[in-house]
């Protein structure tokens, strides 16, 4: 078995299968990230316009005489109350979509990753190249931009650890950061 994976090489015609395939990834990756961009933009302007108008009802509850009734006083405290907690609830899901904009760096990354790959298989000469291999994983390497993606690109190439391990690995990590306090979290998010 061990003189089977020695003489493995892909033919041209796997070659090109295999560029498609990587072609095809691109693409949907590609087509997705648009597809959800231009739904969180029009979920972002939507809760804009909403936040404005939070705003709006929170002046003109505080803007309210003073001098009114108690049943009064108690309708305009439910009112300040209500405004709150919808300013509460849009403050989180504008935290919501900036877990989106993770995703979608991510995703960009994921494509430019293997848009590089399939440039490189596509060309015999590149393909054998160790140089060619190395400028490659230097640029996905540059490439990542977030802590999780760096983290994981030293699991799997620096340490070499098999991608079922390495993802587990920073599932933990991430797990344990979403207890750290939110201050720390919030400065990590570059939105908007």
């Amino acid at each position: 078995m061990h003189a089977i994976a020695e003489n493995f090489t892909l033919g041209s015609k796997e070659v090109q299968q295999t560029i498609l395939v990587l072609n095809l990834s691109v693409a949907q990756i590609d087509l997705s990230i648009t597809e959800g961009d231009n739904s969180v933009n029009a979920l972002i302007d939507s809760f804009s316009y909403m936040s404005q108008h939070i705003e709006h009802i929170q002046e003109l509850g505080k803007g309210l005489r003073q001098d009114i009734s108690d049943e009064e006083t108690s309708l305009k405290n439910a009112l300040l109350t209500q405004a709150e907690v919808l300013a509460a609830k849009m403050q989180q899901a504008i935290i919501a979509f900036q877990f989106y904009d993770k995703l979608s760096q991510r995703l960009e990354h994921v494509s430019y990753g293997l848009s590089g790959l399939a440039e490189i298989v596509s060309h015999e000469m590149r393909v054998k190249s160790a140089e060619e291999w190395e400028a490659f994983k230097a640029s996905v390497r540059k490439g990542t931009t977030m802590r999780e993606e760096e983290e994981l690109f030293e699991l799997i190439f620096d340490q070499h650890i098999p991608s079922d391990e390495a993802i587990e690995i920073m599932k933990d990590r991430m797990r344990a950061r979403m207890h750290q306090p939110v201050e720390s979290e919030a400065d990590e998010f570059e939105l908007f």
